[in-house]
């Protein structure tokens, strides 16, 4: 048995009066389902005007109408769910989708919980748009961020995620726009800006941190690794032959890049109080720890060089950014470059670096000055130096 799902257009609707107006799909008026049993035709409301929700209600009323024909009774519809237990069943299927580093999800999860118990919401089917703006108004994060974007995209993830398993008949967070992605300009470190901080190192800490800091910092520039993947990473991570491999703690995309054989025997005599890691002791302390203890040495160093920086910058990924940004000017394909830097898609690399490949400035510069070619210039408006009599 087939339930249909069409469009009842009011008078005013532009479509209203077309052949097939009932499956045009781009208007906001109500949507209907009909079926037909015994030879008789029904309709009744979807009482929505979302054609998702609308073609889910259409197959459940064909399961239900399915069951009635065999003369099976329909189960009972299971209690709304709560906005808690359904954050626990959406990190479990994280975990069996093998997300490593679900902690950003659990912890908005959580915030979310607690602003909509505290407004006597409970259930996640109660959770409206209004709700979420009221919440969103909220958020505290630093100037220019890009933080709000990410964390109202995994609120959107996990809304949409419920509305597909059917834990709620419509997603609240579909009817917000997204918010705007503040990220900062990219800034690579200059030459003489790298020799500036190298000597600075010298001078802030005594010789073992010295070196310490020293090899952290060529490690990062010339792997591009990110903070918490160049302080964790494994002494078996760096083979024989100086190439470097190792899976990213952020997404677990794995990472291979060449080291430089100076870079490679810093690293290799680097004293530390565990065998398997460079810098780090799983047993002392976690990973969190060791990549705030660099960024405050990073820090003493940035400002010992007098090298600009933000308040809230993270310094190291400075490092990070001068290693691909290098790359690109090198002349290295952005699809190379985005493997070297262990990103998932080859978007996120261009959304950070596109501005600095060379082969695409050139290629902009050949087409805009080919255009000139079918344009008439403009004539100096003053005579030119030199040219006055």
């Amino acid at each position: 048995m087939t339930v249909t799902v069409y469009a009842r257009h009011s008078r005013l609707c532009s479509k209203s009066k077309e052949k097939n107006a009932g499956q045009w799909k781009r208007c906001r008026c109500p949507l209907w389902l009909q079926w037909n049993t015994n030879g008789n035709q029904f309709k009744k409301s979807a009482k929505t005007r979302s054609w998702d929700i609308a073609t889910k209600a259409a197959r459940r009323l064909e399961e239900e109408l399915e069951l009635a024909t065999n003369g099976i009774e329909p189960p009972k519809k299971p209690d709304h769910i709560t906005i808690e237990a359904a954050a626990d069943l959406y990190l479990a299927d994280m975990a069996q989708r093998q997300i490593k580093d679900p902690s950003k999800t659990r912890r908005m999860l959580v915030r979310l919980r607690d602003y909509a118990n505290a407004g006597h919401v409970m259930l996640l089917k109660d959770v409206t748009a209004r709700l979420l703006t009221e919440w969103r108004s909220t958020w505290k994060f630093k100037a220019k961020s890009g933080s709000p974007a990410v964390h109202w995209s995994v609120v959107k993830t996990f809304f949409k995620w419920a509305f597909s398993t059917d834990l709620i008949p419509t997603d609240a967070s579909a009817k917000l726009k997204s918010l705007p992605c503040g990220q900062n300009q990219v800034l690579p470190l200059k030459r003489n800006e790298m020799d500036r901080l190298i000597k600075a190192v010298g001078e802030c800490f005594d010789h073992e941190v010295a070196y310490r800091v020293k090899t952290f910092i060529l490690l990062q520039r010339w792997s591009g690794l990110a903070c918490m993947d160049a302080a964790t990473l494994r002494r078996d991570g760096l083979k024989d032959n100086n190439n470097l491999t190792c899976g990213r703690n952020k997404t677990g995309t794995e990472v291979f890049v060449p080291l430089p054989p100076a870079v490679a025997d810093m690293l290799r005599s680097l004293p530390n109080d565990h065998a398997d890691y460079f810098f780090w002791n799983p047993h002392r302390m976690k990973k969190t720890s060791i990549v705030c203890m660099f960024g405050d040495w990073l820090r003493a160093t940035f400002d010992k060089a007098e090298v600009p920086h933000g308040r809230e910058e993270m310094l190291s990924h400075r490092f990070r950014h001068t290693f691909a940004v290098e790359m690109l000017l090198a002349g290295v394909p952005l699809e190379r470059v985005s493997v070297l830097l262990g990103h998932k898609t080859i978007r996120t690399t261009e959304k950070y670096y596109s501005a600095w490949v060379i082969e695409r400035q050139q290629k902009l510069e050949a087409e805009v000055k080919q255009a000139w070619k079918k344009m008439a210039l403009p004539e100096p408006l003053f005579p030119v130096r030199g040219a006055v009599q």
